[in-house]
């Protein structure tokens, strides 16, 4: 069975109060909601039809885990930016190529 790919369309979080028990003090909690889209694929009498599926990853975090998630989101957001400078340059190529033909 293979794997299709799952696409962000949204990110949506609640924050409520968590109780730490060792000191018996609340904390800040959130829940991140990540939901996704991917295709899906169904066979009926007549063919194969193409659809979508929503779904969802939820995780929790204290505002320590918030910071460290934006950390390496911001590391990521560079070597994205890094790749698309790199892609610009390889299309630049790629249509060169196409005009000496």
């Amino acid at each position: 069975m293979g794997t299709t790919k799952k696409h962000l369309i949204s990110v949506r979080s609640n924050t409520k109060f968590a109780v730490d028990y060792g000191t018996k003090l609340l904390t800040p909690e959130i829940e991140l909601i990540l939901i996704s889209i991917e295709p899906k694929y169904e066979a009926k009498k007549d063919g194969i039809h193409k659809g979508n599926e929503v779904s969802e990853f939820r995780i929790f975090s204290d505002l320590d885990g918030v910071n460290k998630l934006i950390g390496e989101l911001q590391l990521l957001v560079a070597g994205m930016q890094q790749y698309e400078q790199l892609s610009a340059g390889i299309n630049s190529l790629i249509e060169q190529a196409k005009e000496k033909k």
